[in-house]
């Protein structure tokens, strides 16, 4: 029995010590998902931060685009009155109509505008150029017939001028549009990063929580088996004990035994030696 419950005490140290070992392996696994989550959750800061500045830099932009708008809209609200004066003129004089004039302007203004914004081929941007070209022939030719007149020409001269201003800040706006849109564009990009980033950092707390709850439950079992084997030893020592009494008890019988056996020898006149006399002084049957 003794010798079972030693096996079976040997048995559950192996599977503490295993246990022990697992636990420390999965604690060092979760500690470096850790410490991969938090490195990651720290980009995460970092690129939701760089979003932040685009969206604050856009939104600066699109300020600058409203001022812009209400300057260049006012503009042309000013040259729109001096164009409508001017076409009052044009009536009373018989000359070429204003607004055929304005319309040609403002074609001339949005093809330059494409030609400064749109991405062309060669093809593209040569018939284009071409286009703004002709055009621009026939705005001098108009614009040479209108100012014939000396007031109406005074008159357009104004209405060009702050036409020109109004399209000065329209190039303005236009350019702060622009830049909005990159800001916006990146702003959307570091989010996606950031997203991206994130379900990393998710994945890896996954792993941590998979790998500390393992590490959790092999403490625990480690537990469990050290209880077990305090359990054992303590049954063990035991047993030890009451074999080691019933020895002592077996080993006091029988030297009384052969100690009675002296006594009677000795009462009957019989001869002793030194050893029987000391197994007599140890039985206690001299006293």
């Amino acid at each position: 029995m003794l010798e079972e419950l030693e096996a079976r005490r040997a048995e559950v140290i192996k599977k503490a010590e295993e246990c022990k070992r697992r636990r420390t392996e999965l604690n060092s696994e979760a500690s470096k998902w850790a410490d991969l989550r938090d490195e990651l959750n720290s980009r995460i800061k970092e690129a939701v931060a760089k979003a932040k500045e685009y969206k604050k830099q856009r939104e600066e932009y699109e300020k600058l685009i409203e001022e812009k708008k209400e300057k260049r809209n006012e503009l042309n609200r000013r040259a729109s009155r001096y164009y409508a004066r001017v076409e009052r003129l044009r009536k009373k004089n018989d000359l070429a109509s204003i607004r055929a004039f304005e319309r040609l302007r403002n074609r001339i203004t949005e093809l330059e505008m494409r030609q400064q914004v749109e991405v062309l081929s060669k093809e593209q941007e040569k018939k284009l150029v071409a286009k703004i070209t002709e055009l621009r022939r026939e705005f001098a030719e108009m614009q040479k017939e209108l100012e014939k007149d000396k007031k109406l020409k005074e008159l357009l001269k104004k209405a060009q001028k702050y036409k020109e201003e109004a399209d000065r800040y329209h190039e303005e706006v236009l350019n702060y549009v622009r830049l909005s849109h990159e800001c916006h564009d990146r702003m959307v990009e570091w989010f996606k990063e950031a997203d991206r980033i994130r379900e990393k950092a998710d994945e890896a707390h996954r792993m941590y929580l998979e790998a500390q709850e393992a590490a959790d439950e092999a403490h625990r079992l480690f537990v469990r088996y050290l209880r077990d084997i305090r359990d054992f030893n303590h049954v063990i020592s035991g047993l030890k004990r009451k074999i080691r009494d019933d020895w002592n008890f077996r080993e006091r019988i029988e030297a009384r035994k052969q100690a009675r056996s002296i006594y009677a020898r000795f009462r009957e006149g019989g001869k002793l030696s030194t050893e029987d006399l000391l197994m007599l002084q140890k039985s206690d049957l001299l006293k």
